[in-house]
């Protein structure tokens, strides 16, 4: 039995979501990396803007929907595959975890009209995956700068700073799932034969559940002066985040030639609200067993963070048996900004957000995302052959190219018969990252491939 008493914890900061002060990326990657959804569109790389000649162009080009001439019914499934290779003190841990999520159903429906088309459509789609995992291990030699450290008191009654901070075998698991939805309402309309005009009105839902576990261990039994005889130290922390917005989405559609489609389509700036809960609590082992917990309790938060303005733009060329396609998307990503209000300018939390506002005009920068694919039918089998490429630049200034994420795709689609098709498309995706905390002086190095698979579902009548 240990003689002594915890005086204080020492406060420990992560540069990520610890104390869940908001960064920078946090406000970034709400909508980074926002994928989309559609088992064809996804089966051609995503080049779909000037194409959308179904459902899913409630979210590729609205203006797209004026092409339909029968009412269809989609539905549509996705599983996912997440790899994360991280290498942390020149020791590689391999962590994979899968994800199923529903992933569209909505109507499109053509009203009548003397001339022209006039097509409306609604539904529930998932745009962005939060899902993520990251597991490492290793013996860690490096100081943490005295971050792990507690005051204890002794048998005489003295009270000193004893740090648990290097040569220490240290492990971390970070696990996030959840989603980003859209549910949809959608208008098209032919103002020519060859020009169309559509817009998506869009309520954002989502949520976002993050876990940390934290463990480092004295397996050499470096730390042996009483009272600092540490065994171990484990630190957890949960933050469920819950997101609302509101998003309008412009589109149009010009044939310029037979066979030839330019596409272009706004989506306008979106002001988030976003609700956290989270929680911390930590445990030291001493070499006797002696325990010490503590609760730092359950807290809430609620801020706003308003995504810039992004820009679409596309062309396709085809006929009945082939098409080809490229799309971009453009969006500067430093006009992204935690909304302050200003009743609470003076308030310390919000002063904090002004000055990530700061940091996201210094460290982020404009990208150009771009998408090219094609799908070939083979009329004798009534199915489609299609392959496609994506790039999504890193929205962090000055990033090395390995940071960008690259998807490879294909995909098949079966014309079960005038009704119903079937499409199936694989997403492969790799990616590395860098993540550093406080815990972890030194950093991990992530090697990431995400492999992802849509099934789609349409019916027309």
């Amino acid at each position: 039995m240990k003689y002594f008493k915890l005086i204080n914890i020492a406060l420990i900061t992560l540069t990520f979501n610890l104390g869940f002060s908001q960064t920078s990326s946090d406000a970034v990657r709400i909508v980074q990396d926002e994928m989309g959804f559609g088992a064809r569109a996804w089966g051609m790389g995503g080049a779909f803007t000037a194409i959308a000649d179904d459902y899913s162009a409630l979210y590729w080009n609205p203006a797209g929907l004026a092409e339909l001439r029968r009412s269809q019914f989609m539905g549509e499934l996705s599983h996912v595959n997440f790899r994360n290779e991280a290498t942390f003190s020149n020791q590689l841990t391999d962590e994979t975890q899968n994800y199923t999520d529903l992933g569209a159903f909505g109507l499109a429906l053509p009203l009548p009209t003397s001339r022209g088309s006039f097509v409306l459509a609604l539904g529930y789609n998932r745009v962005k995956d939060f899902h993520q995992n990251l597991n490492f291990s290793g013996f860690n030699t490096l100081p943490n700068g005295n971050e792990i450290g507690f005051e204890l008191e002794d048998q005489q009654g003295n009270v000193g700073y004893y740090p648990f901070d290097k040569n220490v075998q240290q492990s971390e698991q970070v696990v996030t799932e959840g989603g980003l939805n859209q549910w949809s309402f959608g208008a098209a309309i032919a103002l020519s034969p060859r020009l169309t005009f559509g817009t998506t009105a869009s309520f954002y839902t989502g949520k976002d559940d993050y876990s940390l576990t934290f463990l480092q261990e004295d397996i050499n039994d470096l730390y042996t002066e009483f009272p600092g005889d540490y065994k171990s130290y484990q630190f957890n922390q949960t933050l469920k985040s819950e997101y609302k917005a509101f998003n309008l989405k412009f589109g149009g559609m010009l044939k310029l030639f037979p066979g030839i489609k330019f596409g272009a389509a706004v989506g306008m700036p979106t002001t988030f609200t976003v609700k956290e809960t989270f929680n911390e609590n930590d445990m030291i082992v001493f070499d006797d067993e002696f325990e010490d917990a503590a609760d730092f309790g359950t807290g809430q938060f609620e801020y706003k963070v308003k995504t810039p303005m992004y820009y679409d733009g596309g062309v396709s060329i085809g006929n009945r048996n082939i098409t080809l396609a490229g799309s971009f998307r453009y969006r500067d990503w430093t006009q992204t900004k935690f909304e302050i209000p200003s009743k609470n300018l003076n308030d310390p939390e919000y002063q904090e957000l002004a000055m990530e506002n700061q940091d996201i005009k210094e460290n982020f920068r404009e990208t150009l995302q771009y998408n090219v694919g094609g799908e070939v039918f083979l009329e004798g089998l009534n199915t489609f052959l299609r392959a496609g490429y994506a790039k999504y630049p890193s929205p962090m200034k000055d990033a090395p190219a390995d940071l960008d994420k690259e998807y490879y795709t294909g995909g098949v689609g079966f014309v079960v018969d005038r009704f119903v098709s079937v499409d199936l498309t694989y997403v492969r995706g790799s990616w590395s990252q860098e993540t550093e905390d406080s815990f972890t002086p030194g950093g991990t190095y992530e090697d990431i491939t995400s492999n992802k698979f849509f099934i789609g579902l349409t019916y027309r009548f």
